[in-house]
């Protein structure tokens, strides 16, 4: 069975249209589902702990990458299929997961074209995208190996699902060769700077080194500072932080012309 969670911003009026369109679509390749609406009393992972009581549920996300994003850890390690209907044009999900906006998107959760993608961990959380934190003031470990203290460097991306750069990038022609590989049981470690915009000119983003690791162990060169790290664009964890693989994986409906 078919559920929907629709995000808390299309319950504005500007959004009636979009979502008719939508509903349409859903009705007439008949995959219509119940219908739940995100709002400050409800949070998505309360819907999806409900909808996981029903048997064999297909959860569809429609709305912006966020919600998606914790949809997807909430139903990580089990048996429902997940799927996404995006509706914001920059969607970083949508790019590499091959998925169209709005509407369009309707087709590809008909097809029901699923891959299994893996899941990290940071400390006692799990992430879906990707972490981020400043190089200069950390040190890490990787796979209980080899240490790394950074130097001139600006950030560190740890990458599960996301673009191999510091910005989206959408523009260059060959930007898919820049995803990650969700489905390898290791995450990517990116070390850079990012794109820097001066009085009249940019300065482009440099890569400076990227590998993989199943492991990474993060603490502050300082033992009396703690450094934020950002979690999946929208939530904090602070060092000393261990990141790894996670076990539980995601069943996603994906588009063909995803990059993944």
């Amino acid at each position: 069975m078919y559920f929907y969670i629709y995000d808390s911003f299309l319950a504005e009026k500007k959004y009636l249209r979009i979502l008719s369109k939508i509903e349409t679509r859903l009705a007439s390749l008949d995959i219509a589902g119940k219908k739940y609406q995100l709002s400050i009393l409800r949070s998505v992972k309360e819907i999806v702990d409900e909808i996981l009581t029903k048997e064999s549920p297909t959860i569809i996300v429609v709305g912006g990458d966020q919600t998606f994003y914790q949809a997807a850890l909430a139903a990580a390690g089990t048996s429902a299929v997940l799927g996404f209907i995006p509706t914001e044009q920059d969607s970083l999900v949508a790019g590499i997961l091959g998925l169209p906006i709005n509407e369009c998107s309707c087709d590809i959760i008909s097809a029901r074209r699923i891959e299994e993608i893996n899941t990290g961990r940071i400390n006692n959380e799990r992430f879906f995208s990707s972490i981020i934190f400043e190089a200069n003031k950390t040190t890490i470990k990787a796979d209980e190996k080899y240490e790394i203290v950074p130097q001139k460097i600006k950030l560190i991306k740890v990458i599960n699902l996301d673009m191999l750069c510091f910005d989206k990038i959408f523009s260059e022609p060959d930007w898919p060769r820049l995803a990650s590989n969700p489905k390898d049981n290791q995450l990517e470690v990116l070390m850079g700077t990012p794109e820097r915009k001066l009085l009249f000119f940019k300065k482009k983003e440099k890569r400076d080194s990227l590998f993989f690791v199943k492991k990474l162990e993060i603490k502050s060169k300082k033992h009396d500072q703690e450094i934020l790290i950002k979690v999946d664009r929208h939530r904090t964890v602070k060092t000393p932080a261990v990141v790894k693989t996670a076990k539980e994986k995601i069943n996603l409906i994906v588009g063909k012309d995803r990059i993944v």
